[in-house]
């Protein structure tokens, strides 16, 4: 700008001429400023529900939800993103209402409207069958012809979205475009359509949350994928549009670069294809007895030592999906997997399972506990050797309680817990009540609520397989829990799992936490906890009774049927579920590292004398070891049908929205009452009884 003016400064020029002059100068830097500030303003994106690449309730969650945020981060970009239907979301960018849309499929038409980023990977697309019209589980050579031949002329695809050219070109085959993923797996089997195009991974998490009553009835036909990408579309009308996605598809190549966006990719169980290949895969949760095992592999001798394997350890609902994903349509990515005791019995019995026939010499079956060893057998065959066993205790802080003057009943009930929360709960110090579970989850919020539930008199389900939440006992279970959450809870506590709690209770700022005995091995650990000197235990609180106030829940290792390597699997399960491998972890990497809850022996003195927590544990799961083999009943905390991951994530969704305020208590479980009484009927257990 100096510039110019010396250049206007050292010419006579008439006054119109001069007029024009700073005219056309205010008009460039008008312009600079506007290409300056072209993105100052905040970057509004549309998104929607394409689980698990996003979610519309939380923009936070979602693979691609994720890898766009960080971009933008990245870039120190103002981002604001806004939930809306998918078809809504993409006219809206197409119109210029927002910047523009995310996650938008390769497979989707596009007008000149859009530029669309690089790829962001997300797996492949398959042609999804009824199981019974596929015999064979070879792959076809032809996919045309084989599906000519099969007669299988109707071909469902995601509306928005471009069916293969290669069937769009042959006139044997009607094409059907759907509504939503839900809406073409109801025409599929119905038989309204004979064969879905669709993601994979969206199918399976449509399967096993929405429609949990045709899991097993389809099959992916094998050799037929197509590699699947997601993009970020930006509308051209957005300023600096051409820019911008230069600078997103930079940002997304330093993702690549870093390992970034693999991690991201693994977080939610997506895996890329070539790996595991020549590998033994183990699906495993996140939780500390896994990290500690592995850890010991990684550095000392074992029967697998110089084996190749691979470890897919995820957080534990996203293990859950996709393994109950991979077995809704009879698919599996694992050679060894941990599965909990909801799930064991039900592949077991519909045969995705190997049972172990035989053992180690030195094993000692007879020192496992029975009602571990309970839980992995099924129609008298052990399907599963238990890893890691657990029931819930109260942890709490014995300094908070001895600074107030108070101390614990005999028999702690959750009147006393509310009671002693509230005298503790100092807010203005980060030091919070109690800490509770309330992530959307079966095995999350539900697996607590649900035990409530219990504790207060309640069950899933009655003798007739009616739902029961619109019940008392429900009501007042669930009152007590968001009382204590909403009150006495940390801050913007609406999604918290058993991490998050474990992590502000070591942390030193919750006063109780009721959660898992599993987690006991970390709070006493003083590399981990800065209150360990200062913790306390005991039973889990009692409600209206003291039947249903624990859970009980194993991680086993289980075989799947189409395991590659069934004797190194045999041989893996067996040594990380020996006394052998307990005790070498306790010398190698102390007391604390031991996987609890499965073995007597593991119960020792030294061990008892060492974690202050063991013997309450010790106790309460032989109290528990009554239960006979299959007894899971429908009123503990999981009912032991295929539609519970279903029913539990409604349920759980529902109470999560007293949690937040968006519902009372009674609005919330007559919801899931109605919700459960839907999944059900579809499932058809009422079938009978509506004849």
């Amino acid at each position: 700008m100096s510039q110019t003016r010396r250049f206007v400064s050292s010419f006579r020029v008439p006054p119109l001429m001069l007029h024009l002059a700073t005219a056309a100068r205010c008009l460039f830097v008008t312009a600079l400023i506007i290409s300056e500030l072209a993105y100052a303003r905040p970057i509004v994106l549309a998104t929607s529900e394409v689980s698990p690449f996003s979610d519309s309730k939380d923009v936070s969650k979602g693979y691609v939800n994720e890898v766009v945020v960080k971009a933008f981060e990245e870039l120190d970009e103002q981002l604001i993103v806004e939930r809306y239907p998918h078809a809504r979301a993409v006219m809206l960018a197409k119109k210029g209402t927002v910047d523009g849309v995310f996650p938008v499929h390769h497979h989707e038409r596009f007008t000149d409207a859009f530029l669309l980023s690089d790829a962001i990977p997300a797996g492949a697309s398959g042609f999804l069958i009824r199981a019974k019209d596929f015999k064979d589980n070879s792959s076809p050579d032809n996919l045309v012809e084989w599906l000519k031949r099969q007669n299988l002329r109707g071909i469902g695809y995601l509306r928005g979205t471009t069916a293969p050219k290669f069937l769009s070109k042959e006139t044997f085959f009607n094409l059907y475009p759907g509504a939503s993923t839900v809406n073409l797996l109801d025409l599929l089997g119905k038989g309204r359509i004979d064969v879905l195009f669709i993601d994979k991974y969206s199918a399976k998490e449509a399967l096993v949350n929405e429609r949990p009553n045709l899991i097993g009835k389809f099959n992916f036909i094998p050799g037929a994928e197509v590699a699947s990408t997601y993009h970020l579309a930006l509308s051209k009308q957005t300023p600096g549009a051409s820019q911008l996605i230069e600078k997103f598809n930079l940002a997304l190549q330093k993702q690549k670069q870093s390992g970034l966006l693999t991690l991201i990719l693994e977080k939610y169980g997506v895996y890329e294809a070539s790996q595991g290949e020549e590998a033994l895969v183990v699906g495993a949760p996140d939780i500390n007895a896994v990290f500690q095992a592995k850890a010991y592999l990684d550095k000392h001798d074992s029967p697998l030592l110089h084996s190749n394997i691979q470890w897919r350890i995820m957080d534990e609902t996203v293990l859950r999906c996709r393994l109950l994903g991979d077995f809704s349509v009879n698919e599996n990515s694992f050679d060894l997997v941990l599965i909990g005791s909801y799930g064991l019995p039900i592949w077991a019995k519909r045969g995705v399972l190997l049972p172990f026939k035989s053992h180690p010499a030195d094993y000692d079956i007879d020192d496992i506990i029975p009602a571990a060893l309970h839980a992995n057998i099924v129609d008298g065959q052990l399907y599963g050797l238990p890893f890691v066993a657990e029931t819930t205790l109260t942890f709490y802080r014995k300094d908070l309680l001895e600074k107030f003057s108070l101390s614990l009943p005999t028999v702690l009930t959750y009147n006393d817990i509310k009671s002693l929360a509230k005298q503790v709960h100092i807010p203005e110090k980060e030091v919070y009540g109690i800490g509770l579970r309330t992530r959307v989850g079966w095995g999350q919020n539900m697996a607590l609520v649900s035990t409530m539930a219990n504790t207060y008199g309640g069950a899933w389900l009655d003798n007739n397989m009616q739902p029961t939440l619109d019940s008392k006992a429900w009501f007042d279970a669930v009152g007590m829990y968001a009382e204590l959450v909403r009150q006495y809870g940390p801050p913007d506590n609406h999604d918290m799992g058993w991490q998050e709690n474990q992590e502000l209770f070591a942390q030193g700022k919750l006063a109780f936490f009721v959660d898992a005995s599993s987690l006991g091995g970390a709070l006493f650990d003083d590399h981990f906890s800065k209150v360990t000197q200062f913790t306390g235990v005991t039973y889990a609180p009692l409600g209206k009774q003291q039947k249903g106030a624990q859970w009980f829940w194993s991680w086993n290792f289980a075989i799947p049927k189409q395991s590659r390597y069934v004797e190194e699997a045999q041989l893996l399960a067996h040594f990380l579920t020996s006394k052998t491998f307990i005790n070498l972890l306790k010398k190698a990497r102390g007391e604390y590292a031991a996987p609890s809850g499965t073995r007597h022996s593991t119960y020792s003195s030294d061990y008892l004398q060492a974690v202050p927590y063991a013997a309450f544990e010790h106790q309460a799961l032989k109290l528990l070891s009554s239960d006979k083999p299959g007894n899971a009943m429908v009123g503990k905390q999981f009912i032991p049908i295929p539609e519970f991951t279903a029913i539990g994530y409604a349920v759980g969704a529902q109470i999560n929205d007293v949690v937040t305020g968006e519902k009372s208590v009674k609005a919330a479980l007559e919801g899931a009452q109605s919700q459960t009484q839907i999944i059900l009927e579809r499932a058809g257990y009422f079938a009978d009884k509506e004849e």
